[in-house]
């Protein structure tokens, strides 16, 4: 008989017999992150220091791809304002972490004070081949460095030191994902001669999403289900009632490179739908779980790790990737030097 607590078994089951209502949630702007050694299709609300420009020529005002949606509002039309921006005795600029509605207002608001600023469009593969790369890295003075901490986290501070002549402060941003939300939202410092004309968006799936316009089925599928992620000993279990619900789901166990020929990897990348992601930002230890976070012809697989005091990993592969190990370059490591 099993000694597990029965509390558990009775939130699993009602979280796998859950069905919710077919109603589009609320998706905040996200960069993505990794948890437990997986990579997951997950984001969190964030401004990323990566740096990109434009050149005389380009596409500089961040408008839709040309076979891009038509039919949900853009953030630059929604008629939000730039952050405040304010100037020290110096003459230095200051301000903070601009919400994804406000990088268009900003990019004008700097340009306006005499601030080589740009916006630079984020857009699929498919439609910007520029490489990227060039950006100005750490400084060894903090104070030429364009993002500094400040009493409420974070700000950036643009002067000559952190804009130097001959270099400009790009945003890089999309306005064409669902629900009327940039994805997220890169800054940073460029040379002006290295300036491309575009940043790639990875995202999968996106080309798709952009070429159905309004058409896209917004929303998750009915028949979602909710589960809490489970712990090592847990495992078992879940795998068990998930495959009675009819979820292709698997185990794939952490070990040494001695113990495994396979070295993981294959896991679904992000995805341009934020409903298609397994997991979402508000909630990282919650797995959501229907034919968009688990396609046909895909398989959630959980990580199992060697360590039972750490966390169980989940992603989604496509069924012919799954594997019954994954290298764990952990075990591999050398040991940390003596205190």
């Amino acid at each position: 008989m099993s000694s597990r607590p029965r509390g558990f078994e009775d939130r699993l089951k009602a979280a796998l017999l859950a069905r919710l209502p077919e109603t589009p949630l609320p998706t905040p702007a996200r960069s993505f992150a990794r948890r437990y050694g997986v990579p997951l299709a997950v984001g969190a609300a964030t401004v990323a220091v990566v740096a990109v420009m434009t050149v005389p020529g380009s596409t500089r005002d961040g408008s839709r791809p040309a076979d891009g949606p038509t039919g949900r509002p853009s953030p630059s039309a929604t008629g939000t304002g730039a952050p405040e921006i304010r100037k020290d005795p110096d003459g230095a600029l200051r301000f903070g972490m601009p919400e994804p509605g406000q990088v268009p207002a900003l990019v004008d608001a700097l340009k306006k004070r005499g601030v080589p600023a740009v916006l630079v469009p984020m857009r699929p593969r498919s439609q910007c081949s520029e490489i990227g790369g060039g950006y100005r890295g750490p400084q060894a003075d903090p104070e030429a460095e364009v993002m500094q901490r400040s009493a409420d986290g974070f700000a950036f501070k643009v002067d000559a030191k952190s804009v130097p002549p001959g270099y400009a402060i790009t945003f890089t941003w999309a306005d064409y994902y669902p629900y009327g939300e940039s994805r997220s939202i890169g800054v940073g410092v460029i040379e002006a001669s290295k300036v491309p004309a575009c940043d790639i968006d990875y995202s999968e799936g996106l080309d798709e999403l952009l070429k159905a316009g309004s058409a896209y089925p917004a929303g998750e599928p009915a028949g979602t289900i909710r589960i809490p992620r489970p712990t090592a000993a847990e495992l078992p279990e879940v795998v068990r009632r998930l495959q009675a619900q009819g979820v292709s789901v698997a185990v794939s166990e952490s070990k040494p490179a001695a113990e495994c020929p396979h070295p993981g990897g294959g896991y679904r990348g992000p995805q341009a739908d934020p409903e298609a992601e397994l997991q979402t930002p508000k909630d990282l230890d919650t797995l959501k779980i229907n034919s968009k976070t688990v396609p046909p012809g895909y398989t959630l697989v959980f990580r199992k790790p060697a360590d039972p005091s750490r966390g169980v990993g989940a992603g989604v592969k496509e069924n012919s990737k799954v594997t019954p190990c994954e290298i764990d370059q952990s075990f591999d490591a050398p040991p940390p030097p003596p205190h």
